[in-house]
C-alpha cells in the first residue's frame, strides 16, 4: 500500500511491498483531508503525484512559517493546494520558500495547475477520462493512460506528456506549449491561437485548427479529416 508517512524532515511514500520511492522535504507535515477525485495546484508549488491504494496528502517548504501557508482542502471533491498569501508566494532573491507538495490518489479525472505550479506525475497516471487545464505559467510533466484526455492551455503554460490515449482534445493559447510527441492517441482534436504550439502523435484521426501565430506538429499514420489555418497560423507533419 502506498502511503505517506512523515518522520522529522523525511517524507516516504511506500511504492510497492518490495520497494520504497523516498522524497526528502524540509519541516515536511502530513496533512489529513478527505476523498478527492481531482487535484488543483497554484502559487509556484511543486507537486509530486503518485498513484496507490490510499489518498494522502503531505507539504514542506523552507520554514515551518512558509509551509503552515500552505493551504490544502477539498471542495466538491477537488483537492486544493495553494500558498495563503498568494501575492507572496515566489521565490525572491533573498527569500527561497521551496514549497513543495507530495500526494497519494487512488483515481482522478481532473487535474488543474495555475500561476507557476509544478506538477511531476511519477510512474503512470491511469484513468477512463482526464480533464486538465495549465494556466500562467504552471508546468505539468508525466506520463499518463487513459481513455480520453482533454487538456486546455493558456499565458506561458507547458506540458509535457508521454504515454497513450484513446481519444485526445487539446486546446491552447497565448504562448501555451504542449509537448505529446510521445503520447500516441488515436484520433485527435487540436486547436491553438495566439503563438501557443502543439506537437503529438496521431494514429487514425485528426482534426486541427491554427490561428493567430498558433503552430500544430503532428506525426503518425492519421488520416487528417479537417485543417483550418488562418492569421498565420500552421499545421504541418514532423
Amino acid at each position: 500500500m502506498k502511503k505517506i508517512i512523515v518522520a522529522s524532515f523525511l517524507i516516504m511514500l511506500a511504492v510497492s511491498v518490495a520497494a520504497q520511492k523516498t522524497f526528502n522535504g524540509e519541516n515536511a507535515q502530513k496533512r489529513n483531508v478527505s476523498s478527492f477525485h481531482g487535484i488543483n495546484v497554484a502559487t509556484g508549488i511543486e507537486l509530486v503525484m503518485v498513484q496507490g491504494n490510499s489518498e494522502e496528502v503531505a507539504v514542506s517548504a523552507a520554514t515551518p512559517e512558509f509551509r503552515d501557508k500552505i493551504v490544502t482542502k477539498v471542495e466538491n471533491g477537488i483537492l486544493r493546494i495553494y500558498y495563503e498569501d498568494k501575492l507572496k508566494a515566489r521565490n525572491t532573491r533573498k527569500v527561497k520558500k521551496e514549497l513543495k507538495a507530495w500526494v497519494s490518489y487512488k483515481s482522478i479525472d481532473e487535474l488543474n495547475a495555475t500561476t507557476g505550479a509544478h506538477v511531476t506525475i511519477e510512474d503512470i497516471l491511469k484513468s477512463s477520462s482526464l480533464k486538465m487545464k495549465v494556466n500562467t505559467g504552471a508546468q505539468v510533466t508525466g506520463k499518463v493512460s487513459t481513455g480520453s484526455l482533454s487538456i486546455s492551455q493558456s499565458t506561458g503554460s507547458i506540458a509535457r506528456l508521454s504515454g497513450d490515449a484513446q481519444k485526445l482534445e487539446a486546446d491552447g493559447s497565448t504562448g501555451s506549449l504542449f509537448k505529446g510527441e510521445d503520447l500516441r492517441s488515436e484520433v485527435c482534436d487540436v486547436k491553438v491561437s495566439t503563438g501557443a504550439g502543439i506537437t503529438i502523435t496521431a494514429d487514425k484521426e485528426l482534426y486541427a485548427k491554427a490561428n493567430t501565430g498558433g503552430s500544430v506538429k503532428y506525426k503518425g499514420d492519421a488520416s487528417v479529416r479537417e485543417i483550418k489555418k488562418g492569421t498565420g497560423g500552421s499545421v504541418s507533419k514532423m
